[in-house]
């Protein structure tokens, strides 16, 4: 910008230098000067064209987009429509996501009841719900992994899309600026060439005025020189103006090269600043082509990564999704198990309890045992002694029948004896008391023995049936009283036999 202004105030001092040349020379300078420089401004525009175009094109673009446009009634009444029906949409798409997910735990809670009710025990119930709570933890620590590993991928992505938006943010500050460089270079180059051509045609005017001015001394000078040829001072007066002219000349002709020196440096300058110019342009515009490129690039990049975090987010949104189902089963399988575990509890209880009952009745059928083994002894011992009365009452018995026929037979020969006394007479009734006194006395001693034997057999008997009366309150079983039985006619023949005594 600063050697375009300088190379401009070169210019115009050339044009200021080219109004005191000479009508014969000056008008050729000037002229190709001008056309020279307006050939390399007409190649500076048209270098400057394209990114004119692009910057006029972008300013109107800007201009347009300044400017408010009035709103429509129908297309605000169709956005409307359209932001409705996409809240609906999205309404009936989250119900339907609620269905699934409840349809999901449905079956989750039906899958774990089948597979809790396919066991009879309470210990293999708990370990299928210890199994199945282990498998949907572990689930659940993948997709929590999984999750993390997503959340850290998408701020990632979204750092980088931030890192690109600003690059893009930048290239697009930079390529506003060389836009607004380019138009003000444009514009530059329009002001150059609008006061070229104006400066052109000041010193037209002015070379022909300077033109018409020497002309119109020439002529002067010619008159007075043939006003003056008829005086005689005329040679001397030609030869001073013939040295005048010359000297004027040599004058104009120095100043011309010195001009024309000038010129050749400040055209020199010129050329070098349009061509730093023109460098400097095709580098700019080299750095907005790189810049556009990467812009393109950060574009497509920042579409693709956009692009991939939506991927990213409908993941991260069915992760989630996922995760909240798994937490859900997690949570009924945990009231399954409470409920589970507090029927374990209550099992526990049940067989504590039952333990103690199962103790106590054990307790007692060893203590039943114990007593049934003494009196499985006990009855072992009474049969014994049983055993034992029997065999003494069998000799009773015994004893009881001889006894009984020795008393018969004593009663019979007592009755033979008592007949020969009685057909004996009176005589012998002493002989025959004394002897009766004397049988008297061996049937008495007889009966006190058989007495004897008979309370002998009665405190055996007594005893007997005491111990029977016992063993049949421990045992279900009669003992016989055979024996008491059998010695009862003993009894009843002592008896007669004391009486008739």
């Amino acid at each position: 910008m600063a050697a375009t202004v300088e190379g401009n105030r070169s210019h115009d001092l050339a044009h200021d230098h080219s109004e005191h040349l000479p009508n014969g020379h000056g008008e050729h300078l000037p002229n190709g000067t001008d056309s020279h420089s307006g050939h390399v401004h007409a190649n500076h525009h048209s270098s400057h064209s394209t990114g004119g175009a692009a910057a006029g094109g972008g300013q109107a673009a800007k201009k347009a987009g300044g400017k408010k446009k009035p709103v429509d009634p129908n297309e605000g009444y169709n956005l409307l429509t359209t932001r409705i029906s996409q809240l609906e949409t999205d309404a009936s798409v989250e119900e339907e996501e609620e269905r699934a997910m409840a349809r999901a735990v449905r079956k989750a809670n039906k899958e774990l009841a089948d597979l809790v009710n396919n066991r009879e025990d309470h210990l293999a119930k708990v370990e299928a719900i210890q199994q199945k709570y282990s498998e949907l933890f572990q689930e659940m620590k993948k997709l929590e992994r999984d999750y993390n590993r997503a959340r850290r991928r998408a701020d990632q992505l979204q750092k980088e899309k931030d890192h690109n938006r600003s690059e893009l943010t930048k290239a697009n500050n930079m390529k506003n600026k060389l836009e607004q460089l380019c138009r003000e270079l444009q514009k530059e180059n329009r002001r150059v060439k609008d006061e070229s051509k104006i400066k052109e045609q000041s010193e037209k005017d002015k070379r022909e005025e300077l033109s018409t001015r020497f002309e119109n001394t020439i002529w002067e000078i010619k008159n007075r020189m043939e006003e003056d040829s008829d005086t005689t001072n005329s040679k001397a007066i030609h030869m001073e103006v013939d040295n005048l002219i010359k000297v004027k000349f040599r004058t104009l002709i120095d100043q011309y090269e010195m001009r024309e020196l000038h010129f050749q440096s400040l055209l020199r300058t010129k050329e070098l600043e349009v061509q730093y110019n023109l460098a400097r342009y095709d580098q700019k515009r080299k750095q907005a082509d790189a810049e556009s490129m990467r812009a393109k690039a950060l574009h497509a990049q920042v579409s693709t990564f956009s692009q991939t975090e939506t991927e990213l987010r409908s993941q991260l949104n069915i992760y989630v999704e996922k995760f909240k189902q798994v937490e859900d089963t997690l949570n009924n399988s945990n009231d399954l198990f409470l409920t589970f575990r507090k029927e374990m509890e209550e099992m526990s209880k049940k067989t504590k309890r039952l333990e103690k009952e199962n103790m106590a009745l054990t307790r007692k059928t060893d203590l039943m045992n114990r007593n049934i083994l003494e009196m499985a002894e006990e009855r072992t011992r009474q049969q014994r002694e049983l055993e034992t009365a029997k065999k003494k009452s069998s000799k009773l018995e015994d004893i009881c029948r001889a006894l009984q026929s020795e008393r018969t037979a004593l009663e019979n020969k007592l009755r033979g004896v008592e007949a020969e006394d009685y057909s004996g007479g009176e005589d012998d009734e002493e002989g025959s008391e004394e002897g009766e006194e004397g049988e008297g006395d061996e049937g008495s001693e007889y009966m006190e023995d058989s007495e004897e034997e008979d309370d002998e057999e009665t405190e055996d008997e007594g005893l007997f049936e005491d111990e029977a009366e016992t063993n049949g309150n421990h045992v279900n079983g009669t003992v016989p009283k055979a024996g008491v039985n059998e010695h009862a006619p003993v009894a009843k023949a002592i008896v007669p036999t004391k009486m008739r005594s």
